[in-house]
Parts: structure tokens; sequence; C-alpha cells
């Protein structure tokens, strides 16, 4: 339930970034069809080349959005009516739709989408790299079932290209072949590639003002028939391990004299099998192939790891400033307020057990030792801690006589607890934290060894404090509970 729960969720994901204005409206997929094609190095005046494109771009993203579960919010500017696809299979890994082709051609359309176990750029690989088709596609002998041709027939430039694959297939039918051009565009900022696939059919007037390239090294059919296909697939990414993927098309191969039910019969068997061969082939990629390796150093994949990785880093900074500024428009941090809590201890008075405590109650103003007043002229030189710690004290911490007598604090700190007496001065604030670090930070005042500039308390700790017997120095408290 939960791994159905996951591919659901990054479906829903998917659906949402397919809608965004960005992919919706037509004067925005154009510019990202124009800064496409500018910086894979096409020059001139390329608005038709933009048109056809953006055309093309528009058509595939509406066929991606038919299977959205939100189908009928979005606006079908090409006449398609409803969300009328039917569920082939459902699992937590994949799921299979169908449905009959809106333009009336007697095959189905298909639709495949699920996990694809790598990064973008891999699965990207293994996509576009038609030229190792054979390396994952199968190759069966008996019967004839397999790729005797896969070539790159021209790279137009840097994400489109042209390939032709030629498919040995069992008699009676005949080889059959594809003219494939390939057409990649990114929206990178939400993690999508997409890859339109379509064929170039033998009819088509070609020409470099609107197309980008000419038939220039596109060989005949010679007699071999030649498919006809329409679509492509979309990947985003999930994480740096994941993926994402959602294919869409359909293909007439041209078999007149065999039913299309059939035709599409076998085909729905056939698309769950290419998942899991599409599956293996991204972790060969990943694992140690070294055909694929050479082939992800292509500009195509640098290009979309590169900026995937500059836009992690920038989200990265990003939630770091805002973490930052949210810290600083606290009114006072947990960090800030223990910080100043135990400076604050510091300014408690830890008498020994053998203190008499009537003595301190009848004091009306402690005595300060001369190198205690000289430590406090030092702290009121200093960066103005002290008046931090008062005005903490006065927030948290406060003190009061009593005639009962509570438990002592010893020399860590352990005695103090909220709200008990502490040799006959009643304490009400935070509880001390009993670690070794903050032990440390207790400093204690004697007239013997050395003071410390910063606070004036002397730091021999327990024995120094244990060994004052004849003369009575309190630390700077009165009967009042201020410091003084």
């Amino acid at each position: 339930m939960e791994k159905k729960k996951k591919i659901v969720e990054q479906r829903e994901r998917l659906d949402r970034t397919l809608a965004l204005p960005d992919l919706v409206d037509g004067n925005s997929i154009r510019s990202l069809v124009k800064f496409q094609l500018l910086r894979s190095g096409l020059v001139g005046d390329i608005d038709l080349i933009v048109d056809k494109r953006t055309n093309e771009v528009s058509n595939f993203l509406d066929m991606l959005r038919s299977a959205s579960g939100n189908d009928e919010a979005i606006p079908k500017p090409h006449g398609t009516t409803s969300n009328d696809w039917k569920l082939k299979q459902d699992t937590d890994q994949l799921r299979v739709l169908y449905r009959e082709d809106p333009q009336g051609m007697p095959f189905h359309t298909l639709l495949l989408e699920g996990f694809a176990d790598g990064p973008i750029d891999v699965c990207l690989c293994v996509s576009w790299e038609s030229s190792l088709y054979k390396k994952w596609w199968p190759q069966y002998n008996f019967p004839p079932f397999k790729i005797i041709t896969s070539d790159v027939l021209k790279k137009v430039r840097i994400g489109e290209e042209i390939s032709l694959i030629r498919v040995k297939v069992p008699w009676p039918v005949s080889d059959r072949e594809a003219l494939l051009h390939y057409f990649e565009i990114e929206y990178l900022k939400e993690d999508l590639v997409l890859v339109l696939i379509n064929t170039i059919s033998d009819k088509e007037d070609v020409d470099i003002s609107t197309h980008g390239f000419t038939r220039e090294g596109i060989p005949k059919a010679d007699g071999t028939v030649r498919l006809d296909m329409v679509g492509g697939f979309v990947l985003q990414k999930i994480n740096k391990e994941k993926s994402y993927i959602r294919a869409i098309y359909n293909m007439d191969i041209k078999l007149d004299f065999v039913p299309a039910s059939m035709i599409n019969f076998v085909s729905r068997q056939l698309v769950a099998s290419g998942h899991k061969l599409f599956q293996k082939a991204v972790g060969t990629v990943a694992a140690s192939d070294e055909d694929y390796q050479n082939a992800l150093r292509d500009p195509l994949y640098a290009r979309i790891r590169n900026t995937i990785k500059k836009l992690t880093e920038s989200e990265a900074i990003l939630s770091m400033k805002e973490q930052a500024n949210l810290s600083t428009t606290t009114d006072t941090s947990d960090t800030e307020i223990e910080e100043e809590w135990y400076d604050a201890m510091e300014e408690i008075p830890e008498s020994p057990r053998t203190i008499n405590q009537q003595e301190m109650m009848d004091t009306d103003r402690a005595c300060l030792s001369p190198e205690v007043t000289q430590a406090k002229m030092c702290q009121n030189e200093s960066s103005g801690k002290n008046e931090v710690r008062k005005e903490f004290q006065s927030k948290f911490v406060t003190f009061s006589s009593g005639s009962e007598a509570g438990p002592s604090m010893d020399m860590n700190g352990d005695g103090i607890v909220d709200g008990f007496s502490l040799n006959g001065w009643h304490y009400e604030g935070p509880s001390a934290r009993d670690s070794r670090q903050h032990r440390e930070k207790n400093r204690k005042v004697s007239d013997e060894g050395i003071l410390k500039k910063s606070n004036g308390f002397n730091a021999e700790g327990q024995t120094a404090i244990k060994k004052r017997k004849h003369r009575k120095w309190y630390c700077c408290i009165g009967t009042s509970g201020a410091l003084q």
C-alpha cells in the first residue's frame, strides 16, 4: 500500500507540473522552444522553425495531459473531448493505459508511466541513444524479431537528431523500419525533460527554413515498409537515483491484412515488457557498460547534469538563507535563551555548606573582596555581557530570602531545583544542565588562586573553595536578590 501511494504521489506531481502556465500557454511554450534552439546552436531566421516545433511540443503536451486525473480542468484547444483512457495494468511500479486514437485511426494510443531506477540523464541516454538500442531491445532469432539496423543518420544539433531503425519480423511480414526525428526540450526548474519522437514521412517536404535540416544523408525506403509514429516521453527527477517516466505514442505498423483489434491487443501486452527491458538497461548504464558511459559524456547529458546541479545548489543556499532569516526574526531563539541561562548561572551564589546561613540572612549587603571588585570593573569595561546577564536574570532568574533551609548546591550545579531554597536563598528559574562541559563554566569566588579577568571568578574549582574557612566573601548578592 505504501509503494502504491508513492507512485500515485509522483503521478500527481507530474500532472501538476504539466498543468503549469509555462507548459500550457502557447506564448510560453514558444519561448521555451526558441530558447532551446538558440542555445543548441541554431542561427539565422528561425521563426518558421520555432513555429513548427512549438506546434509539435504543444500537441505532445496535450497528449501527456490527457492522462492526468484533472484532465477536465485543462483547456483543450485542439478539439480533444474528455479523458477516455482505459486501464490495462496498474501496479506500484507502472501503469498502462490505452484509448482509441482521437484522429480516427484504427490503432490505439498507448501510454506507459512508472518509476525508472536511474538519474534523469541516464534514463534519457538509454532512450535517446538509438545506436545502442541493440543492447536492450529484444533480439530473437526464432521466430525472428530483432533490430538489424540502428544508426544515427544526422545529428542536427544538441538535443535534435535523426535515426533509422530497421526491425526483422517473422514471415510472411517483411522488414519494417522507422525514420525517427528526436527533439528534446528541457524545463529543469521543475526537473522535467521532454523528448518528442516522430517519424519523417517520405511525402513530407523537408526544408531547412521550416525544419532546420534537409533530406541530405537520409536514404529512401528502397522497398522497405516504413512505419508512422507520433509520440515521445517525459522524464521527471525524483531524486539522485530515481526518475519518473511517462511515454505515449500512436503507431501504424502498416499491416493491412491483420485486423487492427489484433494489433491493439498484442501491443497492450508488450508495453509492460518494454518497461522491464528499459529498467534493466538503466541499471546496466549505471553499473558498468562502457559504451553507455562514453555516451553519457555527450554535451546533451552534461548540460542536463550541470543545470540540475546548479539548481540544487541554489535551492540549498536559498533554504539556508530562509532558515537564517527565520532565526533572526525570532524574538529569542532556544539557543540564545540557553546561552543566556548558562551565563546567568555564573552569577548564582555558591556558598559551601560550612557557611553560617543565619549570618547570610542578617547581612544587609554582601561584602566584596578587592579581587572581586577589580574583576567587576574589568567586566563592566568588556563587551557589555554583564548587562545582558542582568537583563536575563530579571526575566528568568529571581532569588528571595527565606527562613527555611533548602538543599544546597554542590560545585557542579546539581543541587539547583526549580522553586527550592539555596542556602537560605530561594531560587526560581530553569534547572541547571548536568553536563561536564557546563560544569567547567561555573567558576567560584575565592581569595586564593588567580582571578580571570573576564568575570572575576576563581578557576581552581571545588578544592579551592573548600579551603576557605576564615574569610566570608559572598558573590555580589544582597538581601534584595539583585546583582550588586
